[in-house]
């Protein structure tokens, strides 16, 4: 447990408004999938196994705005599920590798790490010793996608 950092989902009321509506905030429907197993979960943090219902929705972590304030594809469920425990690092993400991208308070990128399998915790402490840092985007090595973001607690 890490009381200093919180880890972030896409927000709930973004997942519910998706649901409701049937597609994203961009026009995309809710198509369902059958997992094959493997996605990365954005709703849960979790990696799903093989025959959960998910949709494949658009997403912008983003919030200050700006020109990193990208728009990316993101796995979830497709039906509620449970809320991860913010102050944990998500256990299915420790052991993958995964870029970790600093921004400051207006949205502006930082730096950016590689971290190798279990070290993604240990490059966020490192990084979060910049008090310039507001918020970190962890992604996906290969597609790039965004899995959840990071910040200090309160």
């Amino acid at each position: 447990m890490n009381a200093e950092l919180e880890y972030l989902p896409v927000p709930g009321a973004e997942l519910d408004r998706i649901r409701c509506n049937g597609h994203d905030d961009f026009g995309n429907a809710v198509v369902s999938l059958i997992a094959g197993g493997g996605e990365p979960l954005r709703c849960c943090l979790t990696i799903a196994p093989a025959g959960d219902q998910i949709a494949l929705v658009s997403h912008r972590p983003m919030t200050a705005g700006g020109p990193y304030a990208e728009i990316g594809p993101v796995f979830v469920h497709t039906s509620e599920c449970p809320v991860p425990a913010p102050d944990v690092f998500p256990m299915d993400f420790r052991d993958r590798r995964a870029v970790l991208r600093p921004y400051d308070a207006s949205g502006q990128m930082l730096d950016g790490v590689v971290a190798e399998p279990g070290t993604s915790e240990t490059e966020l402490k490192r990084l979060f010793e910049d008090p310039a840092v507001d918020t970190v985007q962890v992604r996906n090595v290969v597609a790039g996608c965004w899995n959840f973001t990071v910040r200090r607690h309160g």
